[in-house]
């Protein structure tokens, strides 16, 4: 096992990965994990994945013992989205949906369109995984700015 993925959050990753692939949920991990399934280094925090609004609910259904907070409007400093919060064993788990997201960019809220038809199918891990595109991830990182990601966002940029 490698210095950025726990076992624990290993085994909460192939969780997920069996309850949306046996349901056939069109998903992508984004964050943190998008890096690391692309090879960055970044400690990973939590795991962070986007579905389209018709499969979120029968999502939150399948995981209803697993949500500390139920789907939901959420909006802060940096994102408006829809989204569901999990914890699996001591693993948060962040769902959200595509449709409407946006980002606080340079003063105002700009849309961040996502096309679940661009994940790409990796084998990461001995399993298949979805994950948002290499180049959409530098873009959404470039995006948002924050200083905490500028050396991640190097490091993928070297992966291109």
């Amino acid at each position: 096992m490698n210095e950025v993925l726990s076992e624990e959050k290993l085994e909460a990753i192939k969780f997920l990965v069996a309850i949306l692939h046996e349901h056939k949920v069109p998903y992508q991990f984004t964050g943190g994990l998008a890096g690391n399934i692309h090879g960055s280094k970044w400690p990973l925090q939590d795991i962070d994945l986007e579905m389209p609004r018709a499969h979120i609910e029968l999502v939150a259904y399948l995981l209803r013992l697993h949500i500390i907070e139920p789907l939901h409007f959420h909006q802060d400093s940096e994102f408006q989205m829809v989204m569901l919060n999990l914890k699996i064993e001591s693993t948060a788990v962040d769902i959200n949906q595509i449709e409407a997201q946006q980002i606080f960019c340079q003063g105002q809220w700009i849309a961040h369109n996502v096309d679940i038809k661009k994940a790409q199918l990796r084998l990461w891990h001995g399993m298949k995984v979805s994950v948002q595109p290499l180049e959409d991830l530098i873009a959404y990182k470039t995006l948002i700015g924050r200083q905490a990601d500028l050396a991640d966002l190097q490091q993928l940029k070297s992966l291109t």
